[in-house]
């Protein structure tokens, strides 16, 4: 075949040409400067983000003709060989097919060998965390100690599954996920080669569904070049094609759920079930989409952790703006909580239904700093003895609450969506008459007198309702304690003298409190002891034996 994928293609020659990781190729850069590039190297990172293409741009850095260069020149036989893939001093090995002893004591006796024509002999394994625990140990001493014309780069997907043994004895290098707008940047710049015109919304597309990686990116824009005739991408069409989640349809689902329209929101789950999308996987980017949400009202759009395109983020915080963030936090806090529901049930599309009737009833509060403004006028009004108004303020958040949708004319003065309720400003004479009730006394009894030292005294409130009341007179209470701690007795003897103060002011009397001593079990195993003694020499008595004989008897119980 003639035809070669757009990841091969146009897969990075230089380490200029790398996208995302500047922070790897800056190292890998200065260190051949330096002539510090350590014999044993790790690339660590999701896949698709350049840890085996970095190995191949590190390794012609290496061997060209002119280096070691941080630029190799990708003209040289050496160079030329390692991009083709057949270079005799370049071993490239997977890691997946090849984790045997076996095979590790083979590369171990051929590293001894010198280079058949470049400077150094290379070895770069993928995938190198399936190599097996055998094979691993295999390597140790030749890892730490390989000979000078040798160096080994490793790419591993799942870094936590290789022995820390090895990870000691690597320069390690951790890649990220590449950032939506890069991979945006590159899609558009392989169109254009192509000759393909394509829309912003499209591209964007392709990158949010790569996720951070782009090699997929690469592929899902290879399938889509593939099915256009017109030489033209539109947003349409990566969606038809792809069999992606239309990005507007979160959006709608997000407004018709803020306007509490149970019709718009049922409509949505039958537009995306008809499409055929995986239910499933819907509810996760609906958790996704109310994650993002959250981020921009509490952190602002710019925040790196909200991975979408720049429209996107300034639509999300133009319609989050007035929402209260109890509220928003309170809907994702619902998602998160039916998601295994979700997850699990057979009838997937019936249980998301349920969740969004769930979220319709979820309120939208008046926001904690309009109800803190708002107590503080009153507070500063009844101070100056202005008047107050005989209606409570209008506490209400900004956020549609009807159960129908928001008119698109002007908008005509109506009750409040969401009123706070009267107890949140009350008159000044409803605040006096409250401030003037004495709160119910608890009866003088000891009941009472523990109902009155709870909110006081919470421990001693617990211990002591594990007393029992021993004897009462006119002016004493005595109260015995059993199963004390030592713990326990500690801290009553701590509290003893507070105690006995609250008893006198509640009920007009001394306390005395006893603790009963728990039996040790030694002193509990001698007393058992000591009465079967006893009844031993009590049933051997001459008198028992005498009465056995007379009665012809036996001893059942004594």
């Amino acid at each position: 075949m003639s035809y070669q994928v757009l990841a091969l293609k146009y897969r990075p020659q230089t380490f200029d040409d790398v996208v995302g990781q500047s922070h790897v190729t800056t190292t890998l850069v200065n260190a051949i400067l330096q002539d510090r590039v350590a014999h044993a190297m790790l690339f660590t990172g999701p896949r698709g983000t350049g840890k085996t293409t970095i190995a191949r741009i590190l390794a012609k850095a290496m061997n060209c003709t002119t280096g070691p260069t941080p630029t190799p020149c990708n003209q040289c036989k050496s160079c030329t060989e390692i991009i083709a893939g057949h270079c005799a001093d370049v071993f490239e090995i997977d890691g997946a097919s090849n984790n045997s002893v076996d095979q590790i004591r083979d590369l171990r006796e051929n590293v001894t060998y010198l280079p058949a024509a470049a400077a150094y002999k290379i070895y770069i394994i993928d995938e190198v965390h399936m190599l097996s625990t055998a094979a691993f140990n295999a390597l140790l001493k030749t890892l730490e100690e390989p000979p000078g014309h040798v160096l080994f780069i490793f790419a591993t997907t799942e870094v936590h599954k290789i022995p820390a043994t090895i990870l000691s004895r690597c320069q390690r290098h951790d890649l990220g996920r590449i950032p939506l707008e890069a991979i945006c940047e590159l899609l558009k710049k392989i169109c254009r080669k192509e000759g393909f015109g394509v829309q912003d919304q499209g591209l964007e597309l392709i990158a949010l569904e790569a996720d951070g990686s782009v090699r997929d990116a690469l592929s899902l824009l290879d399938r889509i070049l593939s099915a256009t005739p017109e030489k033209t991408i539109s947003y349409e069409m990566v969606v038809n094609h792809l069999g992606v989640l239309d990005r507007r349809i979160m959006h709608e689902l997000s407004d018709a759920l803020f306007e509490k329209n149970v019709s718009n929101l049922i409509a949505l789950v039958d537009r995306v079930n008809d499409t055929g999308l995986d239910l499933k996987k819907f509810y996760g980017d609906l958790i996704a989409h109310f994650r993002n949400l959250n981020i921009i009202k509490q952190c602002g759009p710019d925040h790196p952790a909200v991975n979408l395109t720049a429209g996107e983020k300034k639509q999300i915080h133009t319609r989050v703006a007035q929402m209260p963030e109890a509220y928003l936090g309170h809907l994702l806090q619902v998602l998160l909580t039916d998601e295994d529901m979700v997850k699990r049930t057979s009838h997937t599309r019936i249980a998301i239904e349920t969740v969004l009737f769930k979220l319709r009833q979820v309120r939208a509060g008046a926001s904690i700093d309009r109800i803190i403004a708002q107590l503080d006028l009153l507070a500063q009004q009844m101070k100056s003895g202005e008047t107050m108004p005989d209606t409570p303020p209008d506490i209400r958040p900004s956020p549609p609450a009807g159960d129908q949708q928001m008119p698109s004319g002007p908008i005509q003065e109506s009750p409040p969506a969401y009123a706070a309720p009267a107890a949140l400003s009350p008159g000044p004479d409803q605040i006096r008459e409250t401030a003037d009730e004495p709160s119910p006394e608890p009866p003088r009894t000891w009941d009472g007198f523990l109902t009155r030292i709870e909110p006081l005294m919470p421990f001693m409130h617990v211990l002591l309702t594990r007393g029992q009341i021993a004897s009462e007179t006119q002016d004493t209470l005595e109260v015995h304690l059993s199963d004390c701690t030592q713990f326990d007795r500690k801290r009553l003897k701590d509290k003893q003298g507070e105690l006995e103060k609250q008893c006198r002011k509640f009920l007009g009397k001394t306390l005395k409190i006893h603790v009963a001593s728990r039996a040790r079990p030694l002193a509990l195993a001698q007393e058992k002891a000591k009465d079967a003694k006893a009844l031993q020499a009590a049933a051997s008595h001459p008198l028992v034996q005498t009465a056995k004989e007379i009665f012809n008897g036996e001893i059942i119980n004594m």
